[in-house]
């Protein structure tokens, strides 16, 4: 017996160890409350997220109480004392721009020239990750497309450079558009300086290619961050990059961009045309363990319409999410090149599919519209069997 009570115990230890917490809660504004997406929630390095569109998180930590810390570029961060697992609700305080007076020459510009040399130093640097992906798209406010999907990564500041998908859930119902290589335009415009997919501000020779402006300064704990808009002065036919930059005045690093990537088009067959305005594109950068200026996150999302002979038929909307969870060189084995011909359909096709895994990780919290269109795919997926 005594023999029976040691085994039973022996096994069921390690699931204890293992038990979960689970944090909830809502960020808004102080001043609107309209909710905040983007939020990062963190306990450590290896347990955080970030809050959705809806300004909802959910967190799995090992054990209470526990630290939170919460944090966004453009609010006062907040530190809270979690003793339970009621829902939080909290409220951030923006940060206050200004427009401070600059008298040495062009401002924005040397800002931006001493960025691009900072990040041309590192340009070469491998930073391995284990990365989250969740893709979604709607025709017609119709879901047509999901794929979630974590993956050990190569990233450099240029972008995504190789990677090994490691889980993944494809569903995919009918289309007009395909998206079988979004992900290759997700990753490979996830950094900071331009590279052969698309041009950016942070370019050799920037200022014969864009213009700069100094928009306002403001205070993100001890350190100053100017906010710096990038506009093509000379026509650019390929993909390029037209936004923001936010940029630490003392180190000259990024700390995030956000724009529009125009000349982004979609292809479709027949009689069908494409007509879009541009994809959003925002990504927000930190300084990792090792001081490397690393990606944390990058979003990506474009509104199409769709017309046939001309007619407006209907819109098709895309919205991708990259997260990175973690950043060590253990995650470097058996990664494959990125390119233009990556196939998100071919790519998931010999990843298991495990039900479990996917309601237990979200990474991020599904919205309420996702969770709507994971059931409507999944069911479509059926009735095709």
């Amino acid at each position: 017996m005594k023999k029976t009570l040691l085994l039973l115990t022996a096994l069921i230890l390690p699931f204890l160890s293992l038990a979960q917490n689970i944090i909830k809660g809502k960020i808004t504004d102080d001043l609107t409350g309209t909710a905040i997406q983007f939020v990062t929630i963190m306990v450590n390095e290896k347990t955080k997220t970030i809050t959705n569109e809806s300004g909802e998180f959910e967190l799995n930590i090992a054990s209470l109480p526990a630290t939170v810390f919460i944090s966004h570029v453009s609010y006062e961060a907040v530190k809270v004392n979690k003793v339970d697992e009621s829902v939080l609700n909290i409220k951030l305080k923006p940060l206050t721009v200004t427009l401070k007076e600059v008298v040495i020459g062009d401002y924005a510009t040397m800002l931006m020239k001493n960025a691009y040399e900072k990040g041309k130093e590192n340009k070469e640097s491998d930073n391995y990750a284990k990365g989250f992906l969740r893709q979604i798209a709607y025709e017609a406010d119709r879901p047509t497309y999901l794929n979630e999907m974590y993956f050990n990564g190569n990233w450099r500041n240029y972008g995504m450079i190789k990677w090994r998908p490691l889980e993944a859930r494809y569903l995919r119902d009918r289309a007009t558009v395909s998206y079988t290589n979004f992900s290759f335009f997700t990753l490979a415009m996830s950094g900071f300086l331009a590279n052969s997919v698309h041009h950016k501000g942070l370019v050799e020779k920037l200022d014969s290619l864009y213009s700069f402006k100094l928009k306002g300064t403001y205070q993100l704990g001890d350190q100053e961050i100017a906010i710096i808009s990038s506009t093509p002065k000379v026509k650019i036919t390929r993909m390029y990059f037209e936004g923001d930059y936010f940029i630490n005045t003392s180190t000259f690093e990024v700390l995030k961009l956000e724009g529009t990537v125009f000349n982004f088009n979609l292809s479709s067959s027949g009689i069908m045309g494409i007509k879009n305005d541009g994809l959003k594109l925002m990504a927000q950068f930190k300084i990792d363990k090792n001081g490397a200026n690393v990606l944390d996150f990058s979003t990506f999302s474009v509104t199409s319409r769709l017309k046939v002979l001309g007619i407006g038929a209907k819109t098709t909307t895309f919205a991708s999410t990259l997260f990175m969870v973690d950043y060590n060189d253990v995650f470097n084995k058996d990664l494959q090149e990125l390119n233009a011909k990556t196939n998100d359909i071919n790519t998931t096709k010999g990843i298991n599919f495990n039900a479990n895994f996917w309601n237990e990780n979200q990474t991020i919290k599904r919205t309420a519209k996702e969770e709507q269109a994971i059931q409507t795919l999944e069911a479509a997926q059926q009735q095709k069997k």
